[in-house]
């Protein structure tokens, strides 16, 4: 249970803090090979890998599997991977970076903030991470289990933030990836598998062998060349930040200090029955919510009853013309110390 921020000379830098301080709280770090651009970390079933490329850093690419093989397999190819996250060239090249699971743009720094948020209360754990990537532009990321809701098995997550460095990327663009997306509708196959992925085993309507599902906000994309890294079809989860039931019912709404209301709503995923149409709440992301950023200032930080949450803009809080603009939509994390 802890909080670290801090700031970080280029991008190895940040990925050495963020390992320091993740084995400090009970994780283990599987690989940290710098000269290769590679790096692997696990706590109980969460296991996450990514690489980057060393001679000109923009973009660190995030891969989720079920076990880790050693050393000498890349990021992509360990125990069960997810299939997201993963270039079939094995590249550690940016142009092939930004079309997997990633933190786009991050770039090599230097980082003037970074911020970790770590939990784990014996059910459950996550790591969720945001970066200052320039100045007033944020990068978020991160791996978990969610809270669930009823008894299934699985619920590590694991989640990029892919936003393209264009004016034309918003709060409400299609092809943005963020967190447990609701908006997002490209097709994962062709566009990229950019997507956040989610352990699932045994769900109504699944495979016998399938034990992957893929975040995103359709329900009538077809996902059936979506597969993971052993060839098995990926589960349609639907998303709740930016879109969803909950989002577009709250999202809205503003809140603010003066007035001692703060609005928030929570980060669900649902799995998506094909067959009949069911949707079914798995559950949602621990301490983290969507929020309103129209009275908080990047960073702030805010005292909810007895709990303080860290305000950040999805990316960046302006409606200017400009690249990585997301106006008010914001994100919340929960600070947890003791």
């Amino acid at each position: 249970m802890a909080y670290q921020t801090g700031s970080a000379t280029d991008l190895e830098d940040l990925i050495s803090k963020l390992l320091t301080f993740a084995t400090a709280n009970g994780w283990t770090q599987d690989e940290f090979a710098t000269a290769d651009g590679d790096f692997a970390l696990h706590k109980d079933d969460i296991y996450v890998s990514g690489r980057w490329d060393t001679v000109t850093p923009q973009h660190v690419s995030l891969h989720q599997a079920l076990g880790f093989d050693g050393t000498g397999t890349l990021p992509g190819d360990h125990t069960d991977d997810s299939g997201h996250g993963y270039n079939d060239s094995s590249s550690h090249v940016d142009t092939n970076l930004d079309n997997e699971r990633s933190v786009t743009y991050i770039g090599d720094g230097p980082f003037t903030t970074y911020h970790f948020f770590e939990d784990d209360d014996g059910t459950r754990s996550y790591l969720h991470v945001v970066v200052q990537s320039e100045t007033d532009v944020y990068r978020h990321f991160g791996f978990g289990e969610v809270d669930k809701v009823g008894t299934w098995t699985g619920g590590e997550y694991c989640y990029g933030h892919y936003q393209d460095n264009g004016t034309s990327q918003q709060a409400t663009a299609a092809d943005t990836c963020m967190l447990f997306d609701g908006i997002n509708s490209s097709n994962p196959d062709n566009i990229g598998k950019r997507n956040a992925t989610i352990h699932v085993e045994g769900l109504n309507g699944q495979g016998g062998s399938d034990k992957w599902g893929i975040v995103f906000g359709s329900r009538t994309i077809d996902v059936s060349g979506d597969l993971d890294g052993n060839g098995n079809s990926l589960t349609r989860c639907l998303g709740g930040f930016r879109g969803g039931p909950v989002a577009f019912a709250w999202g809205g709404f503003s809140g603010s200090n003066l007035v001692g209301f703060v609005p928030m709503y929570p980060i669900n995923v649902w799995h998506f029955e094909e067959a009949n149409s069911r949707v079914r709440l798995l559950g949602s992301m621990p301490h983290v919510r969507g929020v309103n950023m129209r009275n908080f200032a990047p960073e702030q930080e805010v005292t909810i009853g007895g709990d303080t949450w860290v305000f950040f803009p999805s990316s960046r809080r302006t409606s200017d013309n400009v690249a990585n603009r997301t106006y008010h939509q914001g994100i919340a994390y929960k600070k947890v110390t003791t």
